[in-house]
C-alpha cells in the first residue's frame, strides 16, 4: 500500500527522483533518507519513486524484486511490523520459516539476521514513511528492538535497501554515516505545477480556486512557498469552513494564524525547546533570511545578555536540522514558511516583540551598509532595503523614509524602477513630518516619471513642487520641477514642460548641482527636438558638452551626446544621427549607466531606417527591446517594437509588423504611459492589410501617424503618410 494519495497526478520532482534513484542504485548507500519539514511532500516523493520501482522503471540493472511500504501515520514502524511485511518478500516457504523464527526465543539481533539472510537476493527497498516519530530531536532512536534492527541491518550483507523520509535525520555513528545517503527537501514545487495541483484541487468547481486567475492562483502559491501540503490545506478551507466562508485572498492574509493550519504544518519541535534556543529562533524569523552567528547575537545582545547564541545555534543546527546551515558562508536560516509561523506567533510590543526585534535587525543593516562611493550596482545597496523592509515592519515609517530617500534615486537610474516604487507605495499616506514628506514625494514622482503611470507622476510632483515652495527648500523644488517638466515632455505637453525645465536649470546651476543641471538639460533638449525646434535643441546639447568637458564629467558627455542623436533625428540627419548616437553608447557603457541604451539603440535603428538600411536597423530595436527589459522601462520596449513593427512593414512581412505592434502596446499598457494608441491604430493596419482592405490600411496608417506626432523616438510620421498616400491611390486607379 503506498504511504501517500494521488499518484498518478504527482507534480515535478523529477530531479529529486533522478537522484534518490541513482542513489538507491549506488551499492555504498544502504539507506537513503529523504529529509524535510513537515508537507514539503517527502512521502509523496518517496512513494512516487516506489511506484518506479514496483512499474520496473529502475533505469538500469536488475527488476527490484519487492518492495515494503511502512508508515508510522497507518499502521506504525516498528521492528515486529518491518520483519512480518519483509518476510513476505522472498516468497511463501520462506515466509513461514521467517515467522517461525520471529515466535521463537531467539535475540532480536538473532532474529533480524535471519531476516535479511532471506533478503539475499533482491534487490529489495524498504520505505519507512515519517519516521521522526521513532527519533528524538537530537535523531537518536527511541526504541531499542529499532536501534537493534539498523546494528545489523549495517552489519550484514543482503539485498536490501532503505527508503526513509524523515523531518529529523537519522543520528548514525560516524563509521557508518558513509553507507547513508541524505536528499534534503528544502523546496516546494515549482509555481506551474503547484497551480495545477491547486486547481486539481477544487475539480468539482466549490470554491474561489476554480473562479480565480493564473495571477491570483501564482500568488497564492508564492504565499506558501509551493508546499504541497500548504495547497491541500488552502483548498480545505476554502471548501469547508463554512462558519465564515472565505475568500482565497482572507485565507492568504490569515494563513499562519488558522489553527487548521498550524495543527498540518507547524513544526511541533519547536514548542519543546529550551527558551534560549526558542528566541534565537524568534530573531532568525525576523530576519527572515539567512544571518550569520554575529547578526543573531548583536540583535539579541541587549534584549537577553545571557543568552548564549552560538551554544543555541549548535543546538538547533544539530538537532533535527531545525535550523539550515550555510558551511562556506557561516549563515543560518529557517524555513521560510516556519519563519512566518514563528514570526506569526511573536507579539508586537515588549522587549522582545516584532517591533523590537525589527527596529534591532534595522540597525544591524544599517551598520553593515557600505558607504556611497562603494556603490556600483544594485546589489550595493542590498543592505540599504533590508533595512528599509525591517523599518516598515517596526513601524517606523519616517526612519525607513529616510533610509529610501539615500538610494531611491540610485535605484531608479540603474533600472530598479519597480523595487523603488514598492517601497514608496509601502509609504504613501503614512508620513506626517512635512520635510520627510516631501522627499518622498519627489523621489516617488521620479519613479512615477520612469515607470508610470504618466499622469499619476505629474500629479505627485506637482504636490511636491507645492509643498517644496512652501517649505523653501530649494533643492527639492529643483529636483521636482526637472522631473515635472520631464514628465510633461513625455505626456506630449510639450509647452506645459519648458516652463519647468528652465527654472529646474536655474536652481540647479545656482546650487552647483551638476548631476541635476545636466539632467534638466538633457530634458529641455529633448523637448525642443520633439517640438520641432531642432536649432534650440542643438544649442541646448552644446551647452551639455562644454559644461561635461569643464567638470570632466564622461556621463555628462554621454548624455550631450545623446540629446544632440535626438536632434539630428528630428531633423532627418541621419548620419550625423548615427554618429552621435555611437559616440554616446560608448560612453554610456563606459560609465556603466545602462538605463539610456535602449533608448539610444532606437535612435540608431531610426537613423538606419532613413538611410534604407532595413536589415541594420531591425537589429537596432532588438538590441533596444533587450536594454529596455533589461532595466525594467517597458516604455522603451514599446517604443522600438512600434518601430520595428515598421521595419517589418516597410519589406512586406505583414504578420510580423501585427505581432510586433501587439507586443508593443502590451509594453505600453504595462508602462502605464501615453503612447498605447500609436502601437493600436498600426496594428489594425496590419490587419487591414492582412485582410486586403486598402481603404482601411491607409485610414489607420493616418491615424497612427497623428498620434505618434510629437515624439522624435518613434518612426517619423511622414513615412506613414507617405505609404498612406500610396495605397490610397492604388485603390483609385
Amino acid at each position: 500500500m503506498p504511504v501517500a494519495y494521488g499518484l498518478e497526478t504527482f507534480k515535478d520532482r523529477s530531479q529529486e527522483r533522478a537522484e534518490v534513484m541513482a542513489r538507491l542504485t549506488d551499492p555504498r548507500a544502504r539507506l537513503v533518507a529523504i529529509i524535510g519539514r513537515r508537507g514539503i511532500g517527502k512521502s509523496a516523493l518517496a512513494a512516487k519513486v516506489a511506484e518506479q520501482l514496483t512499474s520496473g522503471r529502475r533505469g538500469e540493472g536488475r527488476a527490484w524484486a519487492g518492495i515494503v511500504n511502512v508508515s508510522s501515520r497507518t499502521s506504525g514502524i516498528s521492528l515486529e511490523r518491518i520483519f512480518h511485511d519483509c518476510a513476505r518478500l522472498p516468497g511463501p516457504g520462506m515466509q513461514e520459516d521467517l515467522l517461525e523464527v520471529w515466535t521463537s526465543q531467539r535475540s532480536t539481533p538473532d532474529k533480524v539476521a535471519q531476516l535479511f539472510a532471506a533478503l539475499s537476493g533482491g534487490p529489495y527497498l524498504i520505505l519507512l514513511d515519517n519516521f521522526e516519530d521513532r527519533l528524538d530531536d537530537r535523531g537518536q532512536l527511541c526504541d531499542q528492538e529499532l536501534t537493534e534492527f539498523f546494528d545489523v541491518f549495517f552489519r550484514t550483507q543482503h539485498g536490501a535497501r532503505i527508503l526513509m523520509t524523515t523531518q529529523v535525520p537519522l543520528a548514525l555513528p560516524p563509521e557508518l554515516r558513509r553507507y547513508q545517503a541524505r536528499l534534503y527537501l528544502d523546496q516546494g514545487l515549482p509555481v506551474p505545477d503547484a497551480v495545477e495541483l491547486l486547481r486539481e484541487l477544487d475539480a468539482d468547481g466549490e470554491t474561489d480556486i476554480v473562479r480565480a486567475s493564473r495571477q491570483d492562483l501564482e500568488r497564492a502559491v508564492r504565499r506558501v512557498y509551493g508546499v504541497p501540503r500548504a495547497l491541500e490545506l488552502i483548498a480545505g478551507a476554502l471548501s469547508e469552513d463554512y462558519l465564515t466562508l472565505p475568500t482565497l485572498d482572507e485565507v492568504l492574509d490569515t494563513f499562519v494564524e488558522r489553527g487548521d493550519v498550524i495543527t498540518y504544518l507547524a513544526q511541533d519541535r519547536f514548542q519543546r525547546l529550551d527558551v534560549e534556543s526558542r528566541l534565537v529562533l524568534e530573531v532568525l524569523a525576523a530576519f527572515g533570511r539567512p544571518a550569520s552567528r554575529d547578526a543573531l547575537s548583536w540583535v539579541l545582545g541587549p534584549l537577553a545578555p545571557d543568552v548564549d547564541v552560538p551554544a543555541a545555534l549548535a543546538r538547533l543546527a544539530s538537532h533535527g536540522r531545525m535550523v539550515t546551515v550555510d558551511r562556506a558562508r557561516r549563515m543560518f536560516a529557517l524555513h521560510p514558511m516556519d519563519a512566518d509561523f514563528i514570526y506569526g506567533e511573536l507579539p508586537p510590543d515588549g522587549l522582545l516583540g516584532s517591533r523590537s526585534l525589527n527596529r534591532r535587525v534595522a540597525d544591524w543593516y544599517a551598520r553593515q551598509k557600505p558607504p556611497r562611493d562603494q556603490w556600483r550596482s544594485v546589489d550595493d545597496v542590498l543592505l540599504h532595503r533590508y533595512e528599509f523592509t525591517h523599518r516598515i515592519r517596526a513601524q517606523d515609517y519616517e526612519p525607513a523614509a529616510a533610509v529610501l530617500d539615500e538610494v531611491d534615486y540610485f535605484l531608479t537610474w540603474r533600472g530598479s524602477v519597480g523595487a523603488a516604487r514598492d517601497m514608496h507605495q509601502q509609504l504613501s499616506g503614512r508620513l506626517h513630518d512635512d520635510e520627510t514628506r516631501l522627499a518622498h514625494l519627489v523621489g516617488f514622482g521620479l519613479v512615477l516619471l520612469f515607470g508610470g503611470p504618466h499622469h499619476q507622476a505629474a500629479q505627485v510632483l506637482g504636490e511636491a513642487a507645492d509643498l517644496a515652495e512652501r517649505l523653501g527648500d530649494q533643492y527639492r523644488l529643483g529636483q521636482a520641477l526637472y522631473a515635472l517638466g520631464d514628465t510633461y515632455r513625455q505626456l506630449n505637453q510639450l509647452d506645459e514642460a519648458i516652463g519647468p525645465l528652465r527654472r529646474a536649470i536655474e536652481l540647479a546651476d545656482r546650487l552647483g548641482d551638476s548631476e541635476r543641471l545636466m539632467r534638466a538639460l538633457m530634458s529641455l533638449s529633448l523637448a525642443h527636438s520633439y517640438r520641432g525646434e531642432v536649432q534650440e535643441a542643438l544649442e541646448v546639447a552644446d551647452t551639455m558638452r562644454t559644461r561635461a568637458l569643464e567638470l570632466r564629467d564622461d556621463l555628462g558627455c554621454a548624455q550631450a551626446n545623446d540629446a544632440a542623436a535626438c536632434a539630428h533625428l528630428a531633423s532627418g540627419n541621419w548620419s550625423q544621427a548615427l554618429a552621435m548616437a555611437g559616440a554616446a553608447i560608448a560612453l554610456y557603457e563606459e560609465v556603466g549607466v545602462t538605463e539610456a541604451l535602449g533608448y539610444v539603440h532606437n535612435v540608431q535603428g531610426v537613423a538606419f531606417m532613413g538611410l534604407g538600411d532595413v536589415e541594420r536597423a531591425e537589429a537596432e530595436f532588438l538590441q533596444a527591446n533587450t536594454d529596455g527589459a533589461a532595466v525594467g522601462s517597458p516604455r522603451t520596449e514599446g517604443i522600438c517594437l512600434y518601430n520595428l513593427s515598421w521595419a517589418h512593414w516597410t519589406v512586406g512581412r505583414y504578420a510580423d509588423a501585427l505581432a510586433a505592434t501587439q507586443r508593443s502596446k502590451a509594453a505600453f499598457e504595462r508602462a502605464a504611459v501615453t503612447g498605447v494608441e500609436v502601437p493600436d491604430k498600426l496594428a489594425r493596419a496590419a490587419r487591414a492589410m492582412l485582410a486586403g482592405e486598402m481603404s482601411e490600411v491607409a485610414r489607420h496608417l493616418r491615424a497612427a501617424a497623428e498620434k505618434s506626432r510629437g515624439n522624435a523616438d518613434f518612426v517619423p510620421p511622414a513615412w506613414l503618410l507617405a505609404e498612406a498616400e500610396r495605397l490610397a491611390a492604388e485603390c483609385t486607379d
